[in-house]
């Protein structure tokens, strides 16, 4: 079904040529050139040889007088002096090596940028030249060759020499991906085999400033303060190598000295870099129009180092200092829609970079409403209103909602009013970070007037993007219809109109527009509009929406035949496509062949992946993913790190959970701190730990401290945890809480939907109170809700519950009414696409006949399922074998097991698809896949005497790379015992089940590291020597019977710790988390269950009468063989039973005494029931 979609995505419209292979040559030539090169030079390569005792050098060169260097650095203010050409002759001059003598720093991947500089005042540029001076004739000296002490270097090849010229020659002609220390080992190469600089004096500069830009970028990865001197004492060195005066541009003359401000600036220098680049800034007299955009661009690549330089030196609030006093800087690049006075694509590149990296900068800022409320005495209301601006614009972008709520109430409170295009441009940075109720309020506050003809389009324009992206159809429809009277229409209205539909899933009125706004044959020849990406990315957009993947395969098509190809949105909406609906072949094609095209994956597809795997849980598979996204040079941002913190909440993974809490929490980048939505995340791990109540509304109070505000979902977990807790009461209070905010802040996300209204249905139904039930079903209708798979799973799996036939007849009625009603109703599509909901919805009532034993019945339905288009997934196929096991089927359990073993390895391979695969097998496992399954064949397979079955059944997995869990193990000591085996089944409790739970407690209570410097359990210590591997984190509590049960005795064990756990939690949101994680009855099931304790107990008081452990065998009767020997074969097993009995007693102590205390509490609470039951 999804062939063509995939065949049209991964060929008519991919390049056929990959992008890659246009640098393929670059890389070869890198690669053989750092390889080379590793081997040939010597040890003080990068480090200046010390000049001669006496002083004198040797060579021809001649140290450069004062005066010259003050004329040099003139070139600031105007044309060079002539007489300087032949200062800066680099033939006159020996080269000398380019490096500083400071020991190269090697950058760690966990570094956070907030190291501070010194203030101290930087020598003028005549100071400077004149200490270069002593360095240039230091080197110029060192690097001459005498005759008594000739300096030997091994002649490169020309191989090596055209490799690294290579090089040289692709990064000064522009070339973006390269890595900045392999590209000056190999710069050095050929300035060490030639004596001078490779290329002339532009390609010179060019080769250095993409180095600069390249390093204030980011594009090397983290940089510290360290790292960054050493680049500009690297920079300062070369150019002395490097004369200007070749030639005869003034343009490169300036661009000289902007490279030497630029290395000052990268060492620390600061202050009077800051004054020379100004007075660079300022200059107007040089050459043309054309030229101007050319020195234009210069000067930007030097504010963006500096920028930078300032980050690391002295911190973000001295970049917000230093741009907020340039207001020129301010008003051309930094506004909120920059002025197009750029036509020049290079000088458009620079601006942008500049203005990214410079708002990267403001968004780490860690409290800047504080901050801005500190100026408002010394600054003025222009000053005031321009520095709120770039600040409110910075937070926006960087997703900081409540930090832009913050500011904007800092500057409403003392007057500070911010223009309209200002406010605009952050409702459209809120809208694009999904804020949309911070959106929303903002855009209530701008009133446009009509005369106004910039601010009425801008106005309507944003409205419209802002309603698009909720999908509010009737409220596009009015700004559209506001802009179409007045003649504003453009072609980006039509998009966001086009947008509205398509995220209110309505594919076909969206068809529609597209057909009406762009007819085929066009109306007129000249004046008719044509369809861009955007429109066709919006239909794929609307189809996709509703899981209509051939609908996204013909828009596909047609897109291709335009000419047109797609940019990463459209992949992305691709990726998302096939990710709700399970397609993981799909979704690995798809990656595969955009990267061998040379299409980067990008951080928002990368959490598409992490978020599939979340859903599959494997919380490991998502490290590993993220890893290798980090390799290949994608900067996670909060959303991705979130993504791996709710795939270990899925999992039940609490350890991982807390450690990526605890790293956005500490992150050096403010902007990846707690959110809302980080803050949803965990609370979800406290409901499904089954955390009491009472620890939940505790945490729900904390939000107005943390400067959260909640949103539908936070309070659908706080709904979640009073229904589990049995607190319907209290839900209900909830509901209409939220219902009150919802009205009295009309632009929150506040308004009930149906996973708030589906939660307390289920709760009633779970508490048998039908009738409220039915009211909030009654509800949902009332308020044009409509119900998903999940509300109708509740109400399935309340009538399964019923006792009666007669309850399993009306669910099954229930169920075909469903499905006969799909054309009128669109809920089979609206979660995760139609098959699976149908899984969904099937599911109850397949788990009452499994429960009821009855597998004629599963067998039906299973039937049903497949004829309704849903094959047979590894859940159905497990409720089917455990019906098989209820009914004592072992022929079926037989053979059916191999189905469910293929469909949990496929699953296996699919994950590995997303995740790079590393290691052994071992190191790779997928957590519980096939865990379950496993112990019902193990219980079948044994109780029927199937014994080699049994361990076969083990093997597989085992030899598959799988893990195995608590139950499993389990399991497997009873089967042994069955298997006649007792001493083996002690073995497994006292060095498998007990040796992981000692194991488990001693992790459990280890010190939390609250300032991890990685989200990933990954990155952990190896285990110490002799702990067994890792073991699965145990299924968590989607059950919420099970939730109740592990609520209550959580509770119980809470009575005893007072009021600390709360009011810690105050302080640290993950605290209580990490305290129940150790606690927990459910979680902590490392332990022998009671029914493999009591069946031990049974095995000691068989031994100790003197009788062996017979195995289970079918149609034999062991009792009465046992019975039926003659005397002697009595003595004989009589003292085998002694001797196996001493044994378990010697071997395995620990579970000795474990069986007999278990014992012991066992007649103990038996003793006490007796006696209520008297009284």
């Amino acid at each position: 079904m999804f062939e063509p979609l995939a065949v049209t995505v991964l060929t008519s419209i991919l390049p056929a040529r990959p992008l890659a292979t246009q640098l393929l040559s670059n890389k070869s030539a890198f690669g053989m050139a750092v390889r080379t090169a590793s081997i040939s030079l010597s040890t003080d390569f990068f480090t200046p040889r010390q000049r001669s005792a006496d002083g004198k050098g040797k060579g021809k060169g001649r140290a450069m007088p004062e005066d010259e260097y003050v004329a040099c650095a003139s070139v600031l203010l105007g044309k060079l002096p002539r007489h300087c050409i032949a200062v800066m002759d680099g033939a006159a001059l020996p080269m000398a090596r380019l490096s500083s003598p400071r020991p190269r720093i090697r950058r760690s991947s966990s570094h956070k940028n907030t190291a501070l500089g010194s203030r101290s005042h930087i020598p003028s540029l005549r100071t400077w030249t004149r200490q270069v001076d002593v360095v240039q004739r230091r080197h110029a000296s060192s690097r001459t060759p005498t005759a008594a002490e000739p300096i030997r270097h091994p002649t490169p090849s020309p191989e090596k020499q055209r490799a690294s010229l290579k090089i040289f020659s692709d990064i000064a002609s522009g070339a973006r991906n390269f890595s900045a220390e392999d590209a000056w080992r190999a710069f050095q190469f050929v300035c060490d085999a030639q004596g001078r600089p490779p290329g002339n004096t532009a390609s010179g500069l060019a080769f250095l400033a993409s180095i600069a830009r390249s390093v204030a970028s980011g594009a090397q990865g983290p940089m510290s303060a360290e790292s960054l001197r050493l680049w500009g004492e690297r920079i300062e060195g070369m150019l002395h190598h490097i004369d200007p005066n070749r030639t005869s541009q003034d343009v490169l003359r300036i661009r000289w000295n902007i490279l030497l401000i630029s290395g000052a600036a990268l060492q620390g220098k600061l202050d009077e870099a800051v004054e020379d680049a100004r007075v660079v800034f300022n200059r107007r007299d040089v050459g043309d129009e054309e030229q101007q955009q050319v020195l234009r661009s210069y000067v930007l690549e030097l504010y963006t180092v500096i920028v930078e330089a300032l980050r690391h030196h002295r911190g973000p609030t001295a970049v917000f200092e230093f741009l907020t006093a340039n207001p020129d800087l301010l008003l051309q690049y930094l506004a909120e829609r920059p002025p197009q006075t750029r036509p020049d694509q290079d000088l458009a590149q620079v601006a942008k970079l500049f203005t990214s990296r410079a708002l990267d900068s403001l968004a780490t800022i860690e409290d800047p409403a504080q901050f801005l409320q500190d100026h408002l005495s010394v600054w003025s209301k222009d000053r005031l209103s321009a520095a709120g601006s770039l600040l409110v614009r910075a937070m926006s972008l960087a997703g900081r909602s409540q930090v832009v709520h913050d500011l904007l109430l800092v500057l409403r409170r003392h007057a500070v009013t911010l223009p309209h295009s200002v406010i605009l441009s952050v409702v459209q940075d809120l809208t694009k970070n999904e804020k949309y109720d911070q959106a929303s309020a903002l855009l209530a506050t701008v009133t446009p007037s009509p005369s106004d003809v910039t601010v009425f389009v801008s106005f309507h324009t944003t409205a419209m993007i802002l309603t698009a992206h909720q999908g509010d159809v009737r409220r596009c429809e009015e700004h559209y219809h506001m802009l179409d009277k007045r003649g504003f229409v453009r072609q980006d209205h039509r998009a966001s109109l086009m947008h509205a539909y398509a995220k209110a899933g309505q594919p076909t009125r969206v068809v529609e527009l597209f057909n009406q706004f762009f007819p085929d044959p066009p109306t007129t020849k000249s004046s008719s509009p044509r369809p861009n990406l955007v429109h066709y990315t919006t239909v794929i957009l609307a189809f996709s929406q509703v899981g209509d993947l051939n609908g996204v395969n013909t828009w596909v098509q047609k897109l291709s035949q335009q000419g047109l190809r797609p940019d990463l949105h459209v992949y992305s909406i691709i990726l998302q496509s096939f990710a709700m609906h399970g397609d993981i072949d799909s979704m690995s094609s798809l990656l595969d062949q955009m990267r061998s095209s040379g299409v980067q994956v990008t951080v928002h597809m990368y959490t598409t992946l992490i978020a599939t795997l979340a859903k599959r849980n494997d919380p490991m598979g998502a490290e590993r993913l993220y890893k290798h996204a980090v390799s290949e040079g994608v900067v996670p941002d909060r959303i991705m790190i979130s993504a791996i913190m709710n795939a270990h909440v899925e999992a039940g993974s609490w350890e991982g959970a807390i450690r990526a809490f605890d790293y956005l929490k500490s992150s050096g980048k403010a902007g990846e701190g707690v959110t809302i939505e980080v803050f949803n995340t965990l609370m979800k791990a406290y409901v499904l730990i089954g955390a009491p109540f009472r620890l939940v509304a505790n945490l729900f109070r904390q939000l107005d401290r943390a400067k959260l505000r909640p949103d539908s979902r936070t309070f659908a977990l706080l709904i979640q945890s009073a229904c589990d807790n049995g607190f319907m009461d209290i839900a209900e209070d909830l509901y209409r809480e939220m219902e009150r905010l919802a009205q009295t802040m009309p632009h929150a996300s506040l308004k009930a939907n149906v996973y708030v209204l589906t939660i307390m249905m289920n709760g009633y139904l779970r508490m048998g109170k039908r009738i409220k039930a039915r009211g909030i079903f009654e509800l949902m209708k009332s308020l044009s809700i409509n119900a998903n798979a999940i509300t109708y799973a509740a109400i399935l799996k309340a009538y399964g519950e019923q006792k009666t036939s007669q309850g399993m007849q009306v669910a099954e009625e229930f169920l075909e009414s469903l499905l006969s009603s799909e054309s009128e109703n669109n809920w089979l599509q609206t979660t995760g696409g139609r098959r699976l909901t149908l899984d969904t919805v099937y599911q109850p009532l397949l788990n009452a006949y499994a429960q009821r034993q009855q597998p004629a019945d599963v067998e039906r339905l299973h039937s049903a399922m497949a004829n309704a288009g849903q094959k047979p997934t590894l859940g159905t196929t497990t409720l089917l074998l455990d019906a098989y096991r209820r009914s004592g089927d072992v022929e079926a359990v037989e053979a059916l097991w191999p189905r469910a073993f293929r469909l949990g390895i496929e699953f296996m391979k699919q994950n590995a698809l997303l995740s790079p695969m590393t290691g052994k097998p071992s190191d790779n496992a997928y957590g519980t896949l096939l865990c379950v399954p496993l112990s019902i064949v193990i219980d079948a397979f044994s109780a029927a005497g199937k014994h080699r079955e049994v361990a076969q059944a083990w093997k597989a997995l085992k030899d598959q790379g799988l893990q195995f869990d608590s139950h499993n193990w389990n399991h497997l000591v009873i089967a042994l015992v069955r298997a006649g085996e007792p001493v083996r089944a002690f073995d497994v409790v006292e060095n498998v089940i007990l040796r992981y739970q000692r194991q488990s407690r001693h992790q459990a209570t280890r010190e939390r590291d609250t300032n991890p410097a990685s989200p990933l359990l990954l990155d952990l210590p190896p285990p110490e020597e002799g702990d067994l591997p890792p073991p699965p984190p145990e299924a968590p509590l989607h059950s919420p019977v099970r939730r109740t049960g592990a609520a209550e005795k959580l509770t119980r064990r809470l009575r005893h710790q007072g009021g600390s756990l709360e009011e810690k939690g105050t302080e640290d949101f993950a605290h209580p988390l990490h305290l129940l994680h150790t606690m927990s009855p459910v979680w902590n099931l490392w332990r022998p269950h009671g029914a493999t304790l009591v069946l031990l107990g049974r095995v000691l008081d068989h031994l100790k009468s003197g009788r062996l452990v017979q195995a289970v065998r079918p149609g034999v009767d062991t009792d009465f063989e046992q019975a039926a020997v003659d005397a002697e074969e009595i003595r004989r097993r009589t003292e085998a039973a002694g001797r196996l009995l001493g044994e378990v007693h010697d071997q395995f102590p620990e579970t000795v005494q474990l069986v007999r205390e278990y014992d012991i509490m066992r007649q103990t609470a038996g003793r006490t029931n007796q006696a209520d039951d008297g009284s």
